[in-house]
């Protein structure tokens, strides 16, 4: 049977210098030269090839929350899904005078993807992500207007690294977590998903996967859609998890 395991990253597959701990990135290696398929699910974007440069990844990963993919061996991104221009300015344009940590704007040019301040975005270049940071108390404000918005999809969850700040990640309509994984799945032949994740944007996985674990600090909701719980991403759960049952 062709399995893929898909893990998210963050409160999921790193440790909490957001890194991945140099022994598992080693076990990895050696699951994935054993032939298992393993892949990466994120709402990160350029900062992936730093964190994820010891793993010999043969399958790309999906990142921005599945608008683009990353394939290691090509060194390029492939399969992007942007926000037309349209949505982009009517986004912006919603949010003026609203008060921020962070606002930001992910565009992909010449297999550059860059994080730029909203005003520095250039209207020639691919609209990814928006990125939002920002407080508990500010945040409801942001779903109310999101949610007025068509033609998009977007993402409220707390910053793993954080005791107070709260993140939104906006992508095109259409785009998950759910549907870049059904595509490599599609592309790849898989005939098994199982996947892994601590967040409630993680949860489209699990529309996809035909087994979806949640990690032991995973939040409540994640843990009640999963079909078990595994160990944290202290223990190192989601390798110890393959390396029993692959």
């Amino acid at each position: 049977m062709n399995v893929l395991y898909v893990s998210d990253l963050d409160g999921t597959l790193l440790n909490d210098n957001q890194k991945v701990d140099m022994n598992v990135a080693k076990q990895i290696n050696k699951l994935i030269d054993n032939g298992i398929n393993f892949t990466i699910s994120t709402g990160r974007g350029n900062s992936i090839k730093e964190i994820l440069k010891d793993i010999h990844f043969k399958i790309p990963i999906m990142v921005l929350n599945g608008a683009l993919n990353y394939d290691f061996d090509k060194k390029e991104y492939v399969d992007s899904k942007a926000i037309p221009n349209k949505k982009v300015l009517e986004i912006i344009e919603s949010f003026k005078g609203f008060s921020f940590e962070k606002f930001q704007i992910q565009t992909l040019v010449n297999n550059n993807l860059s994080c730029l301040a909203v005003s520095d975005w250039n209207r020639e270049s691919d609209c990814l992500a928006f990125n939002i940071l920002n407080t508990e108390e500010r945040i409801e404000g942001e779903e109310e207007i999101l949610s007025k918005i068509s033609g998009i999809n977007f993402f409220l969850n707390k910053k793993v690294y954080s005791n107070n700040e709260w993140f939104c990640d906006i992508i095109a309509e259409g785009v998950s977590k759910a549907s870049s994984l059904r595509d490599l799945k599609e592309k790849y032949r898989f005939d098994k998903i199982i996947a892994f994740g601590d967040s409630e944007n993680d949860l489209p996985l699990a529309e996809v996967a035909d087994e979806f674990y949640a990690v032991a600090n995973a939040a409540d909701a994640v843990k009640q859609r999963a079909a078990g719980v595994i160990g944290s991403c202290h223990d190192n759960g989601v390798v110890n998890f393959i390396m029993q049952n692959s």
